[in-house]
C-alpha cells in the first residue's frame, strides 16, 4: 500500500511538471511568430527594435494561437511601416494568454510624423493615406487573455483629416480605409495599463460580438483635433472638401467647430456584450467612453475630455462614479438613444475654450439618477446650460451651470446651485444657496 501511495505520488509531480510553463527565448520576429502557435509557454523577445518587414510580405502577422502563454515583449520597439501591410498585424485567437510589454509603431517611410498638409496626404494612398481595411493593429479574438503595458502609435487611414463628416459606412461618399487600434471580439479580455495614440481614423479600442465582460483599466487612448475652418483651405481640386463643395450632409461646412480626426476612444456594439472601465483617459477622439450600446457598463475613476461628439453615454442602466469630463467640443454626455436608469457622478470641468453651439449635457431617457459635482476654483463663466428632456429622474447639480428642464419633462426632482429654469410640469426644484 505504501510502494502504491508513493507512485501515484510520483506519478502527481511527473504531471506537475509536464504542465509547467517552458521557458523560450527568441530574438527574431519570424521566431516569435513560430513561439506563439504553441501553447504553456514564457516567451521572451529579446529587448531591441525590429521591423515589420522582416517578415515575409504575405505573413506579415504575429499569430498567437497558442494558449496559457506569457508573450513578454519588455523593451521591445516594434516599426509598422505605413503600406507594409493590410491586415491586423497582432492577432490573438488562443486562450488564457498575457501580452505584455512592447511599443508598436504605424510609421510613414517618408519620415513624416504629425501631418498636417491633408491635401498632400490624402493624395498619396500607397505609402500615407493606406489603412488596415478597417481592421485594427491588434485583434484580440480569443478568451481570457491580458493586455498589459503595451504602446501602439497608430497610422495610416482614407480619408485623414475630415472625421466622420463624409460617412463612415456604406454610405461613405470617397471611400473607406480605417485603421483602428485595438479590437476585443473574444470573452473576459483584459486591457491593463495601455496607450493607444490613435493618428488614423478609426477607433481606439473597441467590442464587437461575441465580446463580453470585458475590462479597460489603466489606460490612455488620445487623438486629435482640426478646427473645421481649415477645410476651406484646401483647394486643389482633387481636395475632398473641393470635392464635395465644401459642404456635408447638403450643409456649408461649419466654421465654428473642432473636427475630431479619429472614431471612438473606448466603444462598444451591438451584441458586444458588458465592459468595466476603470481609471481610463481618453482624449480628443470622437466618442470618449461611448459605450450606450453594451449590454452593462461601468465606468470608475476615468477622465474624458476634448472630445468631438460626446465624452460619455451608456447603456440602460449603465453607472459612472468617480469621472470627470468637459465640453469643450462637445456635450459631456449626450445621454445617445435615451438610455435609462443611469447613475452618474460626474465631475463638470470648466471648458473656457469652448466652440460650437452645444450645451454642457443633454439628460434624455428617463429614471436616472445624477449628481455633477464642481471643480475647486472660481466660478465659471461659459454658463452653458444642463437640458433635461424627459422624465422621472433625480438630479442634484453642485456647479454653477443652470440647468433648463424643457417642456417635454416631467416628474423630475432637481437640486441645484446653478439657476433653475423650468417649462416642464410636475418637476420638483429646490435652489441651493
Amino acid at each position: 500500500m505504501k510502494t502504491f501511495k508513493i507512485a501515484l505520488l510520483f506519478i502527481g509531480f511527473i504531471g506537475l511538471e509536464l504542465s509547467a510553463q517552458t521557458t523560450m527565448q527568441v530574438s527574431s520576429l519570424s521566431e516569435l511568430c513560430e513561439a506563439v502557435k504553441n501553447s504553456n509557454q514564457n516567451i521572451i523577445l529579446k529587448p531591441g527594435k525590429y521591423d515589420l518587414t522582416e517578415l515575409p510580405k504575405d505573413q506579415r502577422k504575429i499569430l498567437c494561437s497558442g494558449s496559457n502563454n506569457m508573450i513578454d515583449l519588455s523593451g521591445v520597439y516594434v516599426n509598422a511601416p505605413v503600406g507594409s501591410t493590410k491586415q491586423s498585424y497582432i492577432v490573438i485567437t488562443g486562450n488564457h494568454n498575457t501580452f505584455k510589454g512592447g511599443a508598436f509603431e504605424d510609421t510613414y517611410v517618408s519620415g513624416l510624423d504629425e501631418v498636417t498638409d491633408f491635401s498632400a496626404y490624402n493624395q498619396e494612398r500607397s505609402t500615407l493615406a493606406s489603412g488596415l481595411k478597417g481592421q485594427a493593429v491588434l485583434d484580440v479574438r480569443g478568451d481570457d487573455n491580458l493586455i498589459l503595458n503595451i504602446k501602439l502609435t497608430v497610422r495610416g487611414s482614407f480619408p485623414y483629416g475630415y472625421g466622420s463628416i463624409y460617412g463612415i459606412g456604406r454610405d461613405n461618399v470617397f471611400g473607406l480605409d480605417k485603421r483602428c487600434g485595438i479590437l476585443l471580439k473574444g470573452k473576459r479580455n483584459v486591457i491593463d495599463s495601455c496607450e493607444v495614440q490613435q493618428r488614423a481614423f478609426g477607433h481606439g479600442i473597441y467590442m464587437q460580438e461575441p465580446a463580453d465582460a470585458s475590462v479597460i483599466k489603466n489606460t490612455l487612448v488620445e487623438g486629435r483635433m482640426r478646427p473645421s475652418a481649415d477645410l476651406y483651405m484646401e483647394t486643389n481640386p482633387v481636395d475632398l472638401p473641393v470635392r464635395s463643395n465644401y459642404k456635408t450632409n447638403n450643409e456649408p461646412i461649419p466654421k465654428n467647430v473642432m473636427y475630431p480626426l479619429s472614431e471612438d476612444g473606448i466603444r462598444v456594439y451591438t451584441h458586444g456584450g458588458s465592459v468595466t472601465v476603470e481609471n481610463c483617459t481618453v482624449k480628443k477622439m470622437r466618442g470618449g467612453i461611448r459605450v450606450y450600446l453594451a449590454s452593462s457598463a461601468t465606468v470608475t475613476n476615468s477622465t474624458a475630455i476634448d472630445c468631438g461628439a460626446t465624452n460619455y453615454n451608456l447603456p440602460q442602466g449603465g453607472k459612472i462614479t468617480n469621472s470627470s469630463g468637459n465640453f469643450t467640443y462637445a456635450p459631456l454626455s449626450d445621454f445617445r438613444l435615451s438610455k435609462s436608469n443611469q447613475n452618474i457622478e460626474l465631475t463638470i470641468l470648466p471648458s473656457p475654450n469652448a466652440v460650437g453651439d452645444h450645451n454642457v449635457a443633454d439628460i434624455l431617457g428617463n429614471n436616472h439618477t445624477i449628481v455633477f459635482h464642481r471643480t475647486e476654483g472660481p466660478m465659471d463663466t461659459n454658463l452653458r446650460p444642463i437640458v433635461v428632456k424627459n422624465n422621472n429622474s433625480t438630479i442634484k447639480n453642485e456647479t454653477e451651470y443652470p440647468i433648463v428642464l424643457e417642456a417635454s419633462s416631467r416628474g423630475n426632482t432637481v437640486v441645484s446651485l446653478g439657476k433653475v429654469t423650468d417649462h416642464g410640469t410636475n418637476n420638483k426644484v429646490t435652489q441651493i444657496k
